[in-house]
């Protein structure tokens, strides 16, 4: 034996104990290949062909997307939001855009084949669709499970690729409302369960390739976030939150984007439209999400029907505008708070109700909004715009 071996690490525990033949190497798991790539088994050979030199890697600057800067291809996605903030007609707003390819907030869509599961069902659903112009997605409005042996996330990928199979194209956007309604009496607050849908959800975008929304609810305290457990949000690629100010305003904020920037804001009211009457000659109305756009010198955003009262006045103002001298008085041209109402409350103006009383609170509406952000001046029955 040669010198070198004998100095080896192994040779030297035997001469330290004294006792070389009851030294022995222990039984060696691991295969010595000396670089023979073919004698890895399968696993093996999948982590070496996916390990990739540092060096190598080049930035990505392509990053797919439905919406940009708010959903992602093929990605998992939380909407969620206190009762009353316009979870259900922001998601469906959103389905709709993209279903048309349309742009939506002033941000890039890429259009896409939409399934909207309404989970809770009901007539409402049936109105908020109908309200919408000319839509173009399929609708599953039925009790379904998502968890559990009774899961349904096999069957819907199969109806899924059977639709698109007979579609022309696969689908791009799956949203699920809510996901109370899918978690089959699952504890939402477990992460047992909330692993289970997780799994179920990553089925289905496996199979299809789209992004599954879920619409979802707040706890108790609203500050906490979305309500359950902790390892969802973990879990989930982008979440969007809803909040509701004390004039309707609702606000909608990227709050978490995998490899992505947050803080995207999408600021908007629910306009009631009127679809028909009912048996008794009532009318029957919906909501429709009416963006609201930011006014000039910093002001808050203000409705699009809020927007139509105040090109009204300033329609008014030029034709009928007076200056009123009192020390109290904007020193501008103003009007008679009464003209401006009753050309606000002509049928079509900000509603399309024919009920006077409809339209008359339509105005008010705006009129509150108007004064609140500062965009208007009222006094002793005179209105004035703010410039």
């Amino acid at each position: 034996m040669s010198e070198d071996r004998e100095n080896t690490p192994l040779d030297r525990i035997r001469n330290a104990f004294d006792r070389p033949d009851d030294v022995r190497p222990a039984k060696d798991p691991v295969t010595h290949l000396y670089g023979q790539r073919v004698r890895l088994k399968p696993k093996a050979q999948a982590l070496l062909d996916a390990t990739t030199w540092a060096g190598d890697l080049r930035p990505c600057l392509e990053r797919p997307y439905l919406v940009k800067g708010w959903l992602d291809q093929s990605a998992l996605s939380v909407l969620y939001g206190p009762s009353n903030s316009g979870k259900s007609f922001l998601a469906l707003d959103m389905a709709h855009h993209v279903a048309k390819g349309r742009s939506w907030g002033n941000r890039r869509v890429n259009k896409g084949r939409v399934l909207y599961i309404a989970a809770e069902g009901g007539g409402g659903f049936s109105n908020r669709v109908a309200a919408l112009d000319d839509p173009e997605f399929f609708v599953l409005s039925v009790p379904i499970t998502l968890t559990g042996t009774d899961s349904a996330a096999g069957p819907l990928a199969e109806v899924l690729q059977h639709l698109a199979a007979v579609g022309n194209g696969s689908f791009d956007l799956i949203v699920i409302d809510t996901m109370a309604r899918v978690m089959g009496g699952r504890d939402e607050n477990a992460a047992p369960d909330i692993a289970d849908l997780v799994r179920n959800l990553d089925l289905i975008r496996r199979v299809t390739g789209a992004h599954v929304m879920l619409v979802h609810h707040t706890g108790k305290d609203t500050g906490r976030g979305a309500r359950g457990h902790s390892s969802l949000r973990a879990a989930i690629d982008t979440e969007i939150e809803l909040s509701r100010d004390d004039l309707g305003q609702i606000t909608a904020e990227v709050t978490k984007q995998r490899d992505g920037p947050t803080g995207y804001r999408f600021c908007y009211h629910l306009r009631q439209v009127e679809l028909g009457h009912d048996q008794d000659g009532d009318a029957v109305t919906t909501c429709l999400v009416d963006p609201a756009v930011p006014a000039e010198a910093g002001r808050a955003g203000v409705s699009e029907a809020a927007r139509k009262a105040l090109s009204l006045l300033e329609r008014l103002i030029e034709t009928d505008g007076e200056i009123h001298r009192k020390p109290q008085y904007p020193g501008d041209a103003g009007v008679a708070l009464d003209l401006w109402r009753e050309a606000c409350m002509n049928e079509g103006a900000l509603s399309s109700s024919e009920n006077r009383d409809t339209r008359k609170r339509a105005f008010n509406r705006c009129r509150e909004e108007l004064e609140t952000t500062r965009a208007i001046v009222v006094r002793d029955a005179l209105v004035w715009r703010v410039q």
